[in-house]
């Protein structure tokens, strides 16, 4: 009997040590942000998804899609409440990152978006962190890139040029990661005055912004043409300041950018747009 109970307690023993390694692993959980969102900004459980021509309401996703005319360009701004990160996703092309681009409406409806916009290209860089729906692909630095994280528990951070060490970053507690830049807000969510950028004349934009845990929007910028002038980055920065997000970070834009809500584009792409590497999206 005392054989069998030493036999079992090392059993025991060794069942607990694979649980704390298997957490120790998979790192935080996604955390559930509901109650940080405004009352009625969800529906009920047992109610059906609500489509608007520009609006989206089910149990865990709130999108609400507004057009204006700021700095002689046509702005197209998604509010966005997720109940948790879960929703708030990236695809790639083929399925597989750094493979060839694919168009943009086979992305969303290979991946069931709600909502999309271009994602960073990140496999254009041969180095830098990359990390989608809480996978890490490739783990390296990239000290000529801005990055933006993504953590499990909803929050946002950005960063700039050498800011980041990798090392010191809890991986685990990562959701999304990239690596296009640069970063648009102070750390008080001020706007930059001036940008070092090679990219920072009026162009077609694509942008991630972050109000609060759970809460975030899409914005994308018309450009080159149809009326439509691009923003700069100054004027870009300025304009997610004014929206009152605390963070922000600038995509690939240019002739890549574009929105796409419910199968259909929202904006009104440089050329028609082109095919994407990956998207960021919003999906059940």
């Amino acid at each position: 009997m005392k054989k069998l109970l030493i036999a079992m307690g090392s059993v025991y023993l060794m069942l607990m040590v694979m649980i704390s390694a298997s957490l120790a692993q998979d790192g935080p959980k996604l955390i559930d942000l509901r109650s940080l969102a405004p009352q009625g900004t969800f529906t009920q459980a047992q109610e059906e998804p609500i489509f608007g021509e520009l609006s989206y309401q089910s149990h865990n996703i709130s999108i609400r899609i507004e057009k204006s005319r700021v700095d002689k360009s046509d702005v197209y701004v998604a509010d966005i409440y997720v109940s948790s990160v879960e929703q708030l996703k990236r695809a790639f092309s083929h399925g597989k990152w750094s493979a060839n681009a694919q168009k943009s409406s086979v992305l969303v409806n290979d991946n069931n978006a709600i909502l999309a916009i271009t994602g960073d290209y990140s496999s254009l860089f041969d180095k830098g962190l990359v990390v989608a729906n809480g996978e890490i692909i490739r783990k390296s630095a990239n000290s000529l890139r801005h990055n933006c994280l993504i953590y499990k528990d909803g929050r946002m951070e950005t960063f700039g040029r050498n800011e980041m060490d990798i090392d010191q970053i809890p991986q685990n507690n990562i959701w999304q990661s990239f690596l296009f830049g640069p970063e648009l807000l102070q750390d008080d969510g001020q706007y930059f005055e001036e940008f070092n950028s090679k990219i920072g004349v009026a162009n077609p934009r694509s942008v991630i912004g972050y109000y609060a845990p759970g809460h975030y929007c899409f914005v994308v910028v018309d450009g080159r043409g149809n009326g439509n002038k691009g923003m700069s980055m100054t004027q870009l920065s300025r304009f997610m300041s004014q929206l009152g997000c605390q963070q922000a970070y600038n995509l690939d834009g240019g002739q890549s950018a574009v929105m796409i809500f419910n199968g259909s584009i929202v904006n009104s792409p440089y050329k028609g747009g082109r095919s994407l590497n990956d998207i960021v999206y919003i999906g059940e």
